[in-house]
C-alpha cells in the first residue's frame, strides 16, 4: 500500500469524497465526533481526553497520526489497536472501491478509519487532523459534536501560510456552524483573535477552558502538558453529564503518549545506558522551546543529542533554542525515509552553531558512540522517535 500511495501532500478533498460516497459516507453517521486540529498538542490532548472518557465507562474510537512503530497505532477501537485482520480487510475493500484512482496515503488511511469506526461503533469518536484543518482529509466529516483547536505555531508553512493568522485560519477550517469549539491557550494573540473571529462567524461559541491545578499529577512530562490536560478536561466536562473529579485525576495520571518527552524505563536502549534517555519527536520551534524548558528544569547538566530531521525542517533554528544544554551532537539520516536530511547535511548546518557534530552511519552507531554516563536526548522527528522505540523493542498497545 505504501508503494501505491506515497506520502505526498495534495490538498484535494474531492477524491476522498468520491470514494466515501461509494461506502455511503460512514463519516457522517458516527456518534459524537470530536475533531482536533492544531500545531502542537493534538496527540497529547486526544490521549488525555480518551483516558478521561474511558475512566467514565464510555467507549472511544480514536484516529491519530503518524504511527511510530505499527500502522495499526493510527486506528484505535475501544481500548485496542485495530487488529491486523480487520485493518487488512478494510484496506482491501478501500483499494477495490477506489479502483486505482489517484489518492494519497493519508486519504486511504482516513477512509479506513471512517469505515472501521462505523463498523465498530463507540460512544465517542475522536479524529486528529494530519496537517492543517480546512483541507485535511478528516474534515470531510460534517456532523460533529465538538471541535478543539490546540496551540497554533509555525509548521508546514509551505502548505499553510507563512504568518500565524493564515495558519490559524487553516486550522479553524474544522469549525462547523453552531457547533461548540474549545480553543486552547495560545502563545500568540494574533492566533487567538483569528480563531475567535472564525468561531463567531459560524456562531460556534468557544467554551472557556477550565484550568486544572498544577498540583495534579500527569502521566505526560512537561509543564506545557497542563495546557493540553486542561483542554481535554474541558472537553470531558462538555461530553460527560456527571463528571467525577476523582476519576479525572486518575485518568490524567495514567495517560501515556509515546515519543513525547518519553523517559525510557526499560528496553534495549535502557539496558545499554547508565544515565537517563529521553525520546521526543519534536521538530519545530515550539517543540524546541518545550524541550529547552524541560532540560532547564531537569538540571542534569549537558546532554548528548542524537538527531535526525526531515528535509522540510530547519534544523539550525530548532537546535539553536536549546543549544546551551548540548554536550555533543550525533547526526543520523532517518532510516527508511526518503525525505530525511542526510547526516552530513545536518552536520554542515549544526556546525555553524559552534558544534563539532559527529556523523553516524545509523542509530545504533550513534547510540554506542554517545557516552552512556551522560544524559541522552533523541529528537528531531517523530519518525526517528518511532525508529528509536522500535530499536528499544518497545511495545505500543
Amino acid at each position: 500500500m505504501l508503494d501505491l500511495h506515497p506520502k505526498l501532500i495534495d490538498f484535494d478533498l474531492k477524491r476522498l469524497k468520491i470514494l466515501m460516497d461509494k461506502f455511503h459516507n460512514p463519516q457522517n453517521n458516527l456518534n459524537n465526533v470530536v475533531h482536533i486540529a492544531g500545531t502542537n498538542g493534538k496527540g497529547s490532548t486526544a490521549a488525555f481526553l480518551r483516558e478521561i472518557l474511558e475512566v467514565h465507562n464510555l467507549s472511544v474510537n480514536i484516529y491519530t497520526s503518524p504511527h511510530l512503530i505499527n500502522f495499526n497505532e493510527r486506528i484505535r477501537i475501544n481500548k485496542k489497536l485495530i487488529s491486523d485482520n480487520n485493518l487488512i480487510n478494510i484496506l482491501e475493500e478501500v483499494e477495490l472501491k477506489n479502483d486505482r484512482n489517484p489518492i494519497t496515503f493519508f486519504e486511504i488511511t482516513t477512509a479506513a478509519a471512517f469505515i472501521a469506526f462505523k463498523r465498530f461503533p463507540a460512544d465517542i469518536n475522536i479524529f486528529e487532523t494530519g496537517l492543517g484543518g480546512r483541507l485535511d482529509a478528516t474534515n470531510i466529516i460534517e456532523n460533529k459534536k465538538l471541535t478543539i483547536i490546540t496551540k497554533i505555531g509555525f509548521d508546514h508553512e509551505e502548505f499553510l501560510g507563512n504568518n500565524i493568522q493564515k495558519i490559524a485560519k487553516e486550522k479553524a477550517g474544522i469549525l462547523r456552524k453552531n457547533i461548540p469549539v474549545i480553543i486552547a491557550k495560545q502563545s500568540k494573540d494574533e492566533a487567538m483573535k483569528t480563531l475567535v473571529n472564525a468561531a463567531k462567524e459560524l456562531n460556534s461559541m468557544p467554551i472557556k477552558v477550565k484550568r486544572i491545578s498544577k498540583n495534579t499529577k500527569l502521566g505526560l512530562v512537561g509543564d506545557f502538558q497542563y495546557e493540553n490536560a486542561s483542554t481535554a478536561f474541558t472537553a470531558g466536562k462538555f461530553l460527560i453529564s456527571s463528571i467525577s473529579a476523582y476519576k479525572v485525576r486518575q485518568a490524567l495520571e495514567s495517560t501515556s503518549w509515546y515519543g513525547r518527552i518519553q523517559k525510557l524505563n526499560d528496553g534495549k536502549i535502557f539496558n545499554l545506558r547508565e544515565n537517563i534517555t529521553i525520546i521526543d519527536g519534536s521538530h519545530n520551534q515550539d517543540g524546541a522551546i518545550v524541550l529547552d524548558q524541560y532540560l532547564t528544569k531537569k538540571s542534569l547538566g549537558k546532554w548528548n543529542i542524537i538527531i535526525g530531521m526531515l528535509n522540510n525542517r530547519e534544523v539550525k533554528d530548532f537546535v539553536e533554542i536549546f543549544k546551551n544544554h548540548i554536550n555533543q551532537i550525533y547526526a543520523i539520516t532517518i532510516p527508511e525515509s526518503n525525505n530525511s536530511h542526510s547526516a552530513l547535511d545536518l552536520k554542515y548546518k549544526l556546525d555553524t552553531l559552534g558544534f563539532d557534530t559527529n556523523v553516524s552511519n545509523n542509530f545504533e552507531d550513534a547510540l554506542r558512540k554517545a557516552n552512556n554516563k551522560i544524559p541522552l536526548l533523541i529528537t528531531g522527528s517523530l519518525y526517528l522517535a518511532g525508529h528509536a522505540l522500535k530499536f528499544n523493542e518497545t511495545i505500543i498497545d
